[in-house]
């Protein structure tokens, strides 16, 4: 029997200040809106980000909701499309279960604060967690690969998780919420095809902006089905790559926190999450025996078949590009012992030494995977044989720290906080007073007290 799973999530949404969070899950949404703040800083600045303010302002009229600029107040909509795909343009933010949902939902609460008004700190963790809740819940009823079909996860079910977050914020009713679960399902889509490109963080943006339309939407009337997300022709039967999504499970929305269990990961490195095993390996290799490159002949990656596929680009020409390259994360981490924001530059990628050195990376994958992370091998490793014929080899490395189960330290935290603010131009005082908004979220007295820095 089918799981009446719009009606079920909608019902948990509305009657959110009937629930209590578990404190592992309430750490979740200050450590989700603590680094999502930071990346989106550093996003602000970027082309996707510039051609979409652009956009928005050529769209005229006023709003309430603040653009990560600080400068500007636009509509609620506006704000939530501008806003994460900031958070997600250089591909430093979060992930979990396959999914970015802190570039989607931090953007879109926030707005939806913005515009509400009087949403308190408690009731945007609470939106934030049940945002994850509700798209998590989506995510594991699938058992194949979207991307095998060539879904982005994120912008297929991000419409979905930020429509939660922002019913929430907006108070809806449970009749209201399930319209706009149903209503952000038709607004659901985002293809594989434009990873290395500005649509790809376009896509983080436009869940947002389709989560919070669709509860906006919502809340002025428009009703849609009440079997949207199970239904015969609903969307999880309609992305589902083998037609094997688990439609029979009861939703425990507000009753099974998975928000405590899978928590974030956080990246260290702002490439795609595929590649931060694979950087730390090739980091701890450099600590071991620091390589002259000029003596490399030949370099064997193993990972696993998943991680590969949303690896495309084997040569990659600009920083876009390189974000989703294997070759370039092993031959930056070679060169420069980094892969940060000082090498991710067009003319860097392009570098001579590095582009040597991508063409000799062979990709061995494996479609055994360990029992914790279905989309990661046992352990990713790089063998890196010299011209003296010797052949070095990364440790084994099964989590990259800032993963879950290897967190980042609070220093460690505040550091690429501190980085991303100064890449976007903010000054320290102002990054610290932003941190430490964020890390007691769920206790501020409103939006009003989050000061986003001009």
């Amino acid at each position: 029997m089918v799981a009446p799973l719009t009606e079920t999530y909608a019902r948990a949404l509305a009657g959110w200040q009937g629930l209590q969070a578990p404190p592992e899950a309430l750490a979740v949404a200050r450590l989700g809106f603590t680094d999502c703040a930071g990346v989106m800083l550093a996003g602000r600045a970027e082309d996707a980000v510039r051609c979409l303010q652009y956009y928005v302002r050529a769209q005229g009229g006023h709003g309430r909701a603040r653009l990560v600029s600080g400068a500007d107040r636009v509509g609620m909509v506006q704000a939530g499309l501008v806003n994460a795909t900031a958070a997600h343009a250089l591909d430093y933010d979060d992930f979990a279960f396959s999914n970015h949902p802190s570039a989607v939902l931090v953007p879109a609460v926030l707005a939806a604060a913005d515009a509400a008004g009087g949403a308190s700190g408690r009731c945007m963790a609470m939106a934030y967690l049940l945002g994850y809740e509700v798209w998590s819940d989506l995510m594991v009823r699938e058992q194949d690969l979207f991307y095998d079909r060539g879904w982005h996860p994120t912008s297929v079910l991000g419409p979905i998780g930020a429509a939660a977050a922002a019913s929430v914020v907006l108070g809806l009713d449970a009749v209201r919420t399930r319209h706009a679960l149903a209503l952000a399902a038709s607004d659901s889509g985002g293809v594989f095809e434009n990873f290395g490109t500005m649509a790809k963080p376009y896509h983080g943006g436009r869940a947002a902006a389709a989560g919070l339309n669709a509860a906006a939407l919502a809340a002025a009337g428009l009703a849609a089905s009440a079997t949207a997300l199970e239904g015969r022709h609903g969307l999880m039967r309609a992305l589902s790559p083998q037609g094997r999504v688990d439609l029979e499970t009861p939703a425990q929305v507000g009753q099974l926190w998975r928000s405590a269990a899978m928590r974030l990961n956080i990246k260290k490195h702002p490439t795609v999450g595929s590649s931060q095993r694979v950087i730390d390996a090739v980091l701890a290799l450099n600590r071991n025996q620091r390589l002259d490159p000029a003596q490399v002949r030949s370099i064997d990656v193993h990972i696993s078949e998943r991680h590969a596929a949303v690896m495309p680009y084997h040569r990659p020409q600009d920083t876009l590009q390189a974000k989703f390259s294997i070759e370039f994360a092993i031959a930056c981490a070679l060169v420069h012992d980094a892969v940060g924001f000082e090498q991710l530059t067009d003319a860097g990628v392009r570098d001579p030494a590095l582009q040597r050195l991508m063409g000799l990376v062979t990709i061995h994958t494996t479609d055994a995977f360990e029992p914790d992370w279905r989309d990661a091998a046992p352990f990713d490793i790089v063998h890196v044989t010299l011209t003296d014929a010797r052949t070095v080899s990364s440790p084994q490395v099964r989590r990259a720290a800032g993963h879950a189960d290897t967190p980042l330290t609070d220093a460690q935290l505040w550091a690429k906080f501190l980085g991303c603010a100064t890449h976007a131009g903010v000054t320290r005082d102002a990054a610290r007073a932003l941190f430490d908004a964020m890390q007691c979220i769920d206790s501020l007295s409103g939006p009003d007290a989050i000061p986003l820095p001009a």
